[in-house]
């Protein structure tokens, strides 16, 4: 099986000036402030469905199905991470939602995810999902976005990844979506790049979940695929720390 990944779509924003007393990085987490999110707004998000198509996603009618109710399994739980952690509420609506696709119309506080065929821009980069994350102008919150990810997780062949990865690719790109930027750093070679799983470790094997291009519990080379499994889709301690500077952020 190919590397299960996830890659954040970047959308043009300017680049604000830093609030007085702000904190944008710490062991394992960075903030996307350097392309206007700074803060994680105390008022309730909203995360919605995009109706998959399968002339959009190559999937059978069933499959589609199958992968919808994956991914809506996994995002409850993250709602609720996200909410424990924050404070702030987050919820997985029933139904479906239009697509979203640009930030100029984006609605406040709604991240929409939806199933396409290789989405990655450019260059529809195969095994890869993507998140476009917005920012609320008058102050640098996380405004909303919106999140496509790939089906061939769901098509035997390279790209066909586990429930466990799923579940991870999943609670990055929320993460994407809320102002949390990849979490690598230059590691021991001193090579001056921050390369793919290059990114704060421990004894568990634990990777943050927002390292790239997937990160997470048990993700680090010589990781444990049943640690893997059991902290699916779960934010890691490093993950929780730049979640938690996220809101408070916005009331400095």
């Amino acid at each position: 099986m190919g590397v299960l990944a996830a890659g954040v779509g970047l959308v043009a924003l300017s680049n604000p000036a830093h609030a007085a007393g702000d904190v944008y990085k710490g062991t394992g987490w960075r903030i996307l402030n350097g392309r206007g999110i700074e803060s994680l707004s105390p008022d309730p998000y909203v995360i919605h469905i995009v109706k998959p198509s399968t002339s959009a996603t190559k999937l059978s009618a069933a499959k589609n199905k199958a992968a919808e109710a994956q991914l809506r399994a996994q995002l409850k739980k993250t709602a609720a991470q996200l909410t424990s952690i924050t404070g702030t509420k987050f919820t997985l609506a029933s139904g479906y939602h239009k697509e979203q696709k640009d930030c100029s119309t984006a609605e406040r506080h709604v991240i929409t995810v939806g199933l396409k065929y290789r989405p990655f821009t450019p260059g529809n980069k195969p095994g890869y999902s993507q998140a476009h994350p917005c920012s609320a102008t008058a102050n640098q919150s996380a405004w909303g976005g919106w999140i496509w990810v790939d089906s061939e997780y769901w098509i035997p062949g390279d790209w066909a990844a586990s429930p466990a990865r799923v579940s991870n690719m999943m609670s990055h790109e929320i993460g994407h979506s809320i102002g949390l930027d990849h979490a690598n750093v230059d590691g021991p070679d001193a090579n001056h790049t921050a390369d793919p799983y290059e990114c704060v470790s421990n004894s568990s094997k634990d990777l943050p979940l927002m390292c790239s291009p997937n990160g997470g519990h048990g993700r680090a080379k010589g990781g444990s695929e049943t640690r893997v499994k059991k902290y699916a889709g779960q934010y890691t301690k490093w993950d929780i720390a730049g979640l938690k500077a996220l809101k408070a952020n916005f009331s400095r």
